[in-house]
């Protein structure tokens, strides 16, 4: 054997002895109730299988690493939880849900964060816009009016008239 108390010897004779005990068999009786009483140990396991199932007992006896394991394949088997792996995991659920909560809360700050920060940036993209079509307006007006006054400046009756006392008008 290899150590694994479920094998199908150990499996069998657990069986063969439920029913002996349900048939009202004392042996099996009294092998269910020193079950029910001995110490949860890899010791106490290999002193009960030695007394009352001989044959399905590994010559090593159970190992102190595999009972452990043993002891949880057989809760699998049965569909049974420990209380301890439940209380584990329920902590552990517990811990990962405030880290999840904590994770949100940073993760709506950094949103809300980020919203006021892309306001901000769209607010200062509408002011440097609006600032552009100003210096934009600003400069064509005054291109105009470098035009008009070069325009003003090349024309020929623009040139201001010339003080010749023959040209004036005579005033009254």
């Amino acid at each position: 054997m290899d150590g694994n108390m479920f094998t199908p010897q150990a499996l069998e004779a657990w069986y063969r002895l439920m029913a002996e005990a349900m048939r009202g068999t004392a042996e099996a009786q009294e092998a269910l109730k020193k079950f029910a009483e001995m110490s949860a140990t890899p010791e106490g396991m290999n002193r009960w299988m030695a007394q009352f199932m001989p044959g399905a007992t590994p010559p090593t006896g159970f190992q102190p690493e595999q009972f452990e394991e043993q002891l949880e394949s057989w809760w699998r088997m049965m569909g049974a939880v420990p209380r301890s792996r439940y209380l584990e995991l329920l902590e552990r659920c517990d811990s990962l849900e405030r880290k999840l909560k904590k994770a949100e809360e940073t993760i709506a700050g950094l949103r809300e964060k980020l919203g006021a920060q892309g306001r901000q940036q769209e607010d200062a993209q509408q002011a440097f816009g609006l600032w552009g079509a100003m210096v934009e307006e600003s400069l064509k007006a005054q291109a105009e009016w470098m035009k008009a006054w070069r325009d003003a400046a090349t024309e020929p009756d623009a040139s201001p008239p010339t003080e010749d006392a023959g040209d004036q008008p005579d005033n009254p």
